[in-house]
């Protein structure tokens, strides 16, 4: 265990961590990395730097508890030697319920927060980019006129 911004985190959680900053930069519900560019990621963003087989260990750890799967990925090049390729870490159910019951305890927390009663009623994002009917931005796009297409132009 180790203290990292005032917090205390395990070696395991914060390479789970890195891992899910991965999967959710690509928008996947997996993710595959090279070991060297883990070791990296929770040096940087976990404020943890660990040596490969630390990060073996607890990867193993990860998998044997039921957070991530691994699937070692190789393929046969064409000496017939076998080339490997970064491992494959599928994130079980046990990551997203985490995530769902952290998502759960940061409403509870910031539940008795009130919002200002002009949120209820901002337009949406299409009803505030589209011109009123008859307005002189629309007019303007509209007509046929040579050089009044130009904003620019018609408002100088």
């Amino acid at each position: 265990m180790k203290y990292v911004n005032g917090q205390l985190k395990s070696r395991p959680m914060v390479v789970l961590e890195a891992l899910l900053g991965v999967a959710r930069k690509y928008k996947k519900n997996y993710c595959w990395v090279s070991q060297d560019r883990l070791c990296n990621l929770v040096g940087e963003f976990g404020g943890i730097w660990i040596s490969k087989r630390s990060l073996n260990r607890d990867l193993r750890f990860l998998e044997q508890d039921g957070w991530i799967e691994r699937v070692r990925r190789h393929k046969r090049g064409a000496d017939g030697r076998i080339l490997f390729a970064s491992t494959l870490y599928k994130f079980r159910g046990k990551v997203f319920n985490m995530l769902y019951s952290l998502g759960n305890s940061v409403k509870k927390a910031f539940g008795h927060f009130r919002l200002p009663s002009w949120v209820k009623y901002q337009l949406s994002q299409k009803q505030v980019l589209s011109p009123l009917p008859g307005s002189s931005v629309e007019n303007l796009w509209n007509s046929t006129e040579k050089g009044l297409a130009s904003p620019s132009k018609a408002f100088l």
